[in-house]
């Protein structure tokens, strides 16, 4: 069938996005459905202001174009949970159910998904979209209860995102017995900005070069804001530092290979594919236990949580598999053998699948 599907850019030089990955790895994998990409959502370097209102009506009205040339398509809407796709996408979904529009709505976590307090306003808009009778899909049982519970949604399907396998499932890193025997690399893949904890790991990490700790860590992805973090990385850190830009393709695959360890002090999440594709490399996860994170994570078996805004918490896990390389490559194989197992493309569009039908 014909599917609208919409994300920000898919292009990953123009967009560091989650979703953006989500929605490449589903038109490359499902090829039994047609997939007609809307593209919605700011570009990394593009401006936000008046300039981005306009823009917004332009989308609105190429998008009331796109549901009236194609009139059969289902549509897929891609709907994180966060301040800006709340003033946005109620209004692009609304159009859709006015006209009577099949819809499955891919929740994508966001600081509204497990906030504690939810102001008056947000929580309404809320409460307008779960109310509506169209599959929702969610990363985890525990959104699930969430959008339940809280929200009022009904015919809610567990879907947690999938990668790719393919060079993954050729490479096994080689274990490291002794501490010492080689520079510990120390990855972060995604968005550079304050969300992700870049202020807590940089306090981290010049700690770990004040206790004499011989790693790398290594930066890729791009700054929301350019200048915010990586002079000040460089800087602090010096050799202890590299930035390897946006990697995509091969280039990527070669960045995970390169890693004993994936950092990600997050203040809140859904299910990162970075945590996913790090994982699939038997690259040790040093995560914070935040959005669905839990349901892959388990620590201690395959990976070790942190405090969020806690710099120490990072110092206490790192300075821990440094010392210990047997458990280091312990938790990576058993990460690894986790999403083998449990997270495989065929899988997943098993069950997409399953979902659009009940569209």
């Amino acid at each position: 069938m014909d599917i609208i599907i919409t994300s920000p850019s898919l292009n990953p030089q123009e967009n560091v996005s989650g979703i953006s990955t989500v929605t490449s790895f589903i038109i490359r994998n499902n090829t039994a459905q047609h997939y007609l990409h809307f593209l919605l959502g700011r570009k990394d370097n593009e401006r936000g202001g008046w300039h981005r209102c306009l823009a917004l009506v332009r989308r609105y009205q190429c998008w009331k174009d796109l549901l009236r040339t194609h009139p059969q398509a289902l549509i897929h809407y891609n709907f994180p949970l966060s301040k800006a796709s709340l003033l946005r996408d109620p209004w692009f979904m609304g159009y859709a159910l006015r006209h009577r529009r099949k819809m499955v709505v891919h929740v994508h976590g966001g600081f509204f998904l497990m906030a504690q307090h939810i102001p008056k306003l947000p929580r309404l808009i809320l409460k307008w979209v779960f109310r509506h009778d169209v599959p929702f899909i969610v990363l985890s049982e525990n959104e699930k209860h969430i959008l339940e519970s809280r929200f009022g949604a009904r015919s809610v399907s567990v879907l947690p995102n999938a990668v790719d396998l393919k060079d993954a499932e050729k490479y096994a890193q080689e274990p490291t017995d002794e501490a010492g025997q080689k520079n510990l690399r120390i990855g972060y893949l995604g968005r550079i900005e304050p969300n992700k904890g870049m202020t807590e790991l940089l306090g981290a990490c010049v700690k770990l070069a004040g206790r004499g700790c011989d790693f790398s860590l290594v930066l890729a992805g791009k700054e929301q804001t350019s200048g915010e973090y990586l002079p000040r990385f460089e800087q602090a850190l010096g050799r202890h530092f590299e930035y390897a830009g946006l990697v995509f393709g091969e280039a990527k695959c070669r960045f995970l290979r390169s890693l004993d360890l994936f950092i990600l002090p997050s203040y809140f999440e859904g299910l990162p594919m970075s945590l996913l594709e790090c994982m699939s490399y038997g690259v040790t996860p040093v995560v914070t236990p935040v959005g669905s994170i839990p349901n892959v994570v388990e620590n201690g078996v395959n990976g070790i949580f942190i405090r969020h805004h806690d710099e120490d918490s990072i110092v206490e896990a790192i300075l821990r598999l440094d010392k210990d390389r047997v458990l280091l490559h312990a938790l990576g194989k058993e990460a690894r053998q986790t999403i083998l197992n449990g997270f495989s493309p065929q899988s997943y569009v098993k069950t997409l699948n399953r979902i659009y039908n009940q569209a």
